[in-house]
């Protein structure tokens, strides 16, 4: 009778927690926030129609409902939220843009002020200040990628602490930033694109594991674990040289580092990106089960037809192709390279799947929406285009459950222009509007505090 009575005690005592009561002493529960979006024209569902007069309905960091009219009032009441009404009635609204390719640590420079600026590439030597100079750098572009309506990016090359840096400190609500997905260090061969180890190198062993440089099969697996331990979310391995290190085109993996680099992956639950521009290790990766293709210029019809089969995404890049401003030379060969073997719209003609990406960081941040113009100008309809930044980037890195498109339960990602970009795509090189998991980062095309400062604890 005793012990009975003990028991029953403590289930009276803990009832009022169990009804959401917080202790004696405790902050008061903060209440939900519910912001009211006025859609003069709502794109929810890139691929499907757009709707005319809506309201998305955002309940703190995820869309509630999506109504017709102009909702002054949340449906049910407010139930003693805060509720906040903005009025995009004359914009034309759709979800959070991505962009599966982008590099946050850096941008191009070329005159003699590019060190004091800090946008020069940090090297991978630790050198002092270097990483912490990357830190700032992609907190700097990681606002601007998200000032021009990328509320999700992929960066697929940076260091071991940098990008990780600034991604937690967005997780973690120390700034407002797009959301970021991140390789850490590509994984590369010595000598290959990718290798910025130096020669000599102090510790060699550890530099070359921070770094992503391998050779054989089992260090190429060591290299995958070693970022998946940094807290990678994706792996990105560069199968081919590439413009940037002057290293060719050609394969520089053997089949099996390829295999072992993607098995390794997936064994983590990682996606895993190839940049590739050579016919021969395009194929390989594909065959062995890569999740995606970055650049692929020289994509041939084999290439593509096992893409297709394989479910295996092509993520174009072609403002990095059409050409960087890494080139300042005439006649760049990326172009050349590009218009002689048009892989981006043999790929689409085809069917293959196609991810927004740009390798921004070849090029200015910010300016990541002139690919939309491209793929355009290459034959891509529009809808096909903004789906492929939203609908299929999503699904891409996984996150389709969670973003990609505005309906009740997903994260409130949401941009608005003005004007129609199914009419006109060069209207997203303007985003007025940018909301990120319900938090307003932009409104009337001016950016806003992206700091919070809590108040000291008593």
């Amino acid at each position: 009778m005793r012990q009975w009575s003990l028991v029953s005690g403590l289930i009276v005592a803990a009832l009022p927690m169990l009804a959401g009561a917080q202790p004696a002493g405790g902050p008061p529960p903060r209440p939900d926030r519910i912001v009211l979006l006025h859609a003069g024209t709502l794109l929810a569902v890139p691929g499907s129609s757009p709707q005319r007069r809506m309201t998305v309905v955002v309940r703190n960091d995820r869309v509630a409902a999506i109504a017709e009219g102009f909702l002054t009032e949340p449906p049910g009441g407010s139930g003693g939220a805060v509720v906040q009404v903005v009025d995009l009635s004359d914009r034309f609204v759709l979800p959070g843009l991505m962009d599966a390719h982008v590099h946050l640590e850096h941008e191009p420079a070329f005159n003699r002020r590019r060190a004091e600026r800090g946008d020069r590439y940090p090297p991978a030597s630790g050198t002092p200040g270097t990483k912490a100079e990357g830190a700032v750098n992609a907190m700097i572009y990681a606002r601007r990628n998200l000032a021009a309506g990328f509320t999700t990016v992929r960066d697929l090359g940076s260091d071991d602490q940098a990008v990780f840096a600034v991604r937690n400190a967005i997780n973690a609500g120390r700034m407002v930033g797009p959301r970021i997905l991140l390789a850490g260090s590509a994984i590369a061969v010595t000598g290959g694109h990718g290798d910025s180890t130096p020669i000599p190198a102090t510790g060699h062993d550890e530099t070359r594991l921070a770094d992503g440089t391998c050779d054989g099969a089992i260090e190429c697996r060591k290299a995958v674990r070693y970022q998946y331990k940094l807290g990678a979310d994706v792996i990105k391995f560069t199968s081919t040289g590439g413009f940037g290190s002057n290293t060719g085109l050609e394969p520089q993996l053997f089949g099996d580092e390829i295999e072992a680099i993607i098995a390794t992956a997936h064994l983590l639950g990682l996606k895993a990106a190839a940049h590739a521009y050579s016919p021969v290790a395009i194929k390989d990766a594909v065959r062995a089960g890569v999740d995606s293709i970055e650049h692929g210029f020289l994509l041939d019809d084999e290439g593509i037809a096992l893409m297709k089969k394989s479910g295996t995404f092509l993520v174009p890049t072609l403002s990095a192709s059409y050409p960087p401003p890494i080139f300042r030379i005439p006649d760049p060969p990326s172009v050349k390279l590009r218009n002689e073997h048009r892989a981006f719209e043999r790929a689409y003609a085809a069917g293959v799947k196609i991810a927004f990406g740009t390798d921004a960081g070849t090029f200015t941040h910010g300016d990541n929406a002139k690919e939309f113009g491209f793929m355009v100008g290459f034959g891509m309809k529009p809808m096909d285009a903004l789906r492929s930044a939203t609908v299929m980037t999503a699904e891409l890195f996984g996150i389709a459950a969670e973003a990609g498109t505005l309906e009740p339960g997903k994260l409130a990602d949401v941009v608005a222009v003005k004007g129609d970009p199914l009419a006109d795509v060069a209207t997203l090189k303007t985003i007025d509007f940018v909301m990120k998991s319900g938090v307003i980062a932009k409104r009337d095309g001016a950016m806003l505090e992206p700091f919070s400062y809590p108040p000291p604890s008593p």
